[in-house]
């Protein structure tokens, strides 16, 4: 039986669609981010990066990942910064000389940007060089943003005074937010610590370190949700 003219257009606009919308293979994607790179897309360059940084859709190379995040990061890529300051602290030994100065440099604009990660891990470097109180800051900066990590790291310095105040119960109200924001497998190995500063307190405090705990809420920064997307950026961008 011979279809109408209006199913046949139906079905066309129907195939057209499931085309737009189809996901593009991992070759397909890093075929097509190659050439929106190439033509000065500061997003796909950062996002090239990160496919030879992970092998996805060509082999993992590390040396020309680190080339496109440099090329990123010029062009104002704040994601890209991150990655420059990663291989400049070590990752993929071999790409570039380890630079701490450097690794610091670069991890700061992203830091400064609102990325959560490089907002902890410049917190660990600050202290690593004993600047606590700016180790402290930028601990508070990702911990707003739910770093688990930074998170537990700030606790243990409000509760041994270190670049901060000590206090006890905010000591406990991090950890306790620590443990809602850590992954599941992680809650038994924190929980000692809870229970021990819980100890260390009074149950007065207890209750209003709880209750702090509870009312919290993570303020997610743009780029930090940005780094979240991960794969998924590249694929919007070759759409």
């Amino acid at each position: 039986m011979a279809i109408s003219p209006i199913l046949a257009r139906i079905f066309l606009l129907l195939a057209f669609a499931a085309s737009a919308f189809a996901v593009p293979s991992d070759d397909d994607l890093f075929r097509k981010l190659t050439a929106l790179a190439e033509s000065g897309s500061v997003a796909a360059q950062y996002n090239l990066g990160m496919l030879y940084n992970n092998g996805i859709g060509t082999r993992q190379d590390a040396k020309s990942a680190f080339q496109w995040f440099e090329k990123a990061a010029t062009a104002g890529d704040a994601l890209a910064s991150y990655k420059v300051g990663c291989y400049y602290a070590g990752q993929f030994a071999g790409v570039v000389i380890e630079d701490p100065e450097k690794a610091l440099s670069a991890k700061l604009v992203a830091a400064s940007a609102g990325y959560a990660l490089a907002q902890s891990d410049v917190g660990n470097m600050y202290a690593l060089r004993g600047n606590l109180p700016e180790a402290t800051r930028w601990w508070t900066a990702a911990g707003e943003q739910s770093a688990a990590q930074a998170l537990l790291n700030l606790s243990e310095a409000y509760r041994r005074g270190q670049g901060v105040t000590k206090s006890l119960v905010k000591s406990l109200e991090l950890a306790l937010v620590a443990l809602r924001v850590v992954k599941p497998e992680q809650r038994n190995q924190l929980q000692p610590r809870v229970l021990e500063l819980q100890r260390e307190v009074g149950p007065v405090e207890v209750a209003n370190a709880e209750r702090a705990a509870g009312a919290w809420k993570p303020r997610i920064s743009p780029l930090t949700a940005r780094a979240a997307l991960g794969v998924q950026e590249a694929r919007e961008l070759v759409q």
